[in-house]
């Protein structure tokens, strides 16, 4: 049970180059749903998960000397998103069809499960992960 003081819901930020392609990304390949947009900053959704894209967050009066960033690099990232589907592969077969570029196909690890990886414009990676049943 969760306590009381948690939000309903909850919600990742990232940090994007470009708003337009990282939208368009989330939105086109991977079906999530534009809930807000603004020049700067959008938010989407898809089932419960909320995502808020945003291409700058320079120091404010609540978080001082803090900026956000994307710091990603071709070899290396700060995030992954995961992903828990019923079925690993359908949902390969169906984001390969959405042009979602994949590191390699479905793999199991030795823990069990399926997963697979790929990574959206901006250099996150994202997890597609099936638990073992």
């Amino acid at each position: 049970m969760v306590d009381s003081f948690w939000a309903i819901h909850s919600a990742t930020m990232l940090v994007v180059d470009s708003l337009e392609a990282s939208v368009q990304f989330y939105r086109d390949q991977l079906n999530f749903t534009v809930r807000e947009q603004q020049p700067h900053i959008a938010l989407l959704q898809a089932g419960p998960f909320l995502l808020y894209l945003f291409t700058e967050s320079p120091p404010t009066p609540d978080k001082p000397s803090v900026t956000l960033a994307n710091l990603n690099r071709v070899d290396r990232s700060s995030v992954i998103l995961v992903f828990r589907v019923e079925d690993c592969h359908e949902t390969y077969l169906r984001l390969m069809a959405n042009g979602v570029s994949f590191m390699t196909p479905p793999q199991s690890p030795p823990w069990g499960g399926w997963r697979c990886f790929a990574r959206d414009p901006n250099g996150y990676v994202l997890e597609i992960e099936q638990a073992e049943s």
